[in-house]
């Protein structure tokens, strides 16, 4: 027997037994089930709760059963739609994410890096599953916009239909209005020479056996980007960052076309500069979304919010300048 809070997969034609720990007590049996199995469509959570094939305490249950600290669920093996097995979520990781603004219909968190946004193939849960679960269980919660996984920092979610709508068309007009004004950081390889220097080059995903690949082409998508470097430090330089247009993987792309790739950037930095930064712990591409100013989608108030630098840009940039 394993508690919720412990990483379990449902072995193959075996069913799995799980106590319930003192967080989940009082959440209803369906909440409970659609937290623990991830990628499970809810449809079939609800059929094997009428089936009987989830038991409680070796009884059945209706979905809004409200689960009791130890009691015992037992759930049955259960596959997705690609036939791999479903896990428990690593409810751990939800200490990792801070809030960084709250209110009634918006959430602005600093998204860890590491964690990816969603849940999807090979990802055992994202942002928006950890927060579903452990925090908005019974809540409305979507995502605004996305970060890549292994990019930290600013990210907003909408706690009403009505906030999401609103944000949603207001990032789609971003470059023609200020409603949204995104801010990153990046420490790239490299002693950038020059001031500000602007990048306008268009931007098209490849086709073929690369995947989620990126690459200038005057047949993309117009693309355009800010840097601003502010200080170097043995061979790095940390850079501000203006997005104008929000294009897949703009400021690493656009950052090594000029000569300067993004610091640990497996698919478009540097091998040996990658391999170095690997013995120092840094594994992931050193993009940071700071901060972010927007009109507010229901109060109209203008709002900004900062994410502090994480550990690795510390590691990398040991004096951080004022935001």
């Amino acid at each position: 027997m394993v508690s919720s809070d412990e990483i379990a997969s449902p072995q193959a034609g075996r069913p799995t037994l799980l106590e319930v720990d003192e967080r989940s007590a009082t959440r209803r049996l369906d909440n409970y089930l659609r937290k623990i199995l991830k990628g499970v469509p809810k449809s079939h959570i609800y059929r094997i709760i009428r089936d009987g094939q989830v038991r409680v305490n070796s009884g059945r249950v209706k979905p809004d059963y409200r689960l009791r600290y130890k009691d015992k669920v037992r759930i049955p093996p259960v596959r997705t739609a690609s036939r791999d097995s479903v896990g428990v979520l690593d409810l751990s990781k939800v200490d990792l994410i801070q809030t960084l603004y709250e209110d009634q219909s918006l959430l602005v968190v600093n998204k860890p890096p590491g964690i990816a946004v969603h849940g999807g193939t090979g990802l055992a849960g994202g942002i928006i599953d950890l927060l579903r679960a452990e925090r908005y269980a019974d809540s409305f919660l979507e995502l605004a916009h996305r970060l890549d996984k292994d990019t930290s920092g600013c990210l907003i979610l909408c706690k009403t239909p009505d906030c999401l709508r609103s944000l949603h068309a207001s990032l789609r007009r971003q470059k023609e209005s200020a409603h949204v004004y995104k801010t990153y950081h990046i420490i790239v390889v490299g002693e950038w020479e020059g001031g500000v220097h602007e990048v306008k080059a268009p931007l098209k995903k490849t086709r073929g056996n690369v995947v989620n690949r990126v690459v200038l082409s005057s047949s993309g998508s117009p693309a355009r980007t800010i840097f601003q470097p502010l200080r170097s430090i043995n061979g790095y330089t940390l850079v501000e960052v203006k997005l104008m247009t929000g294009r897949m993987h703009q400021i690493r792309v656009h950052a090594a076309s000029v000569g300067y790739p993004v610091a640990a950037d497996r698919k478009y930095g540097n091998v040996s500069h990658n391999q170095n930064l690997a013995q120092l712990g840094i594994k992931r591409q050193l993009l940071h979304a700071t901060r972010i100013v927007l009109q507010h989608p229901e109060t109209d108030a203008l709002l900004k919010v900062e994410a502090p630098f994480p550990d690795d840009f510390e590691q990398l940039m040991p004096a951080k300048p004022k935001l």
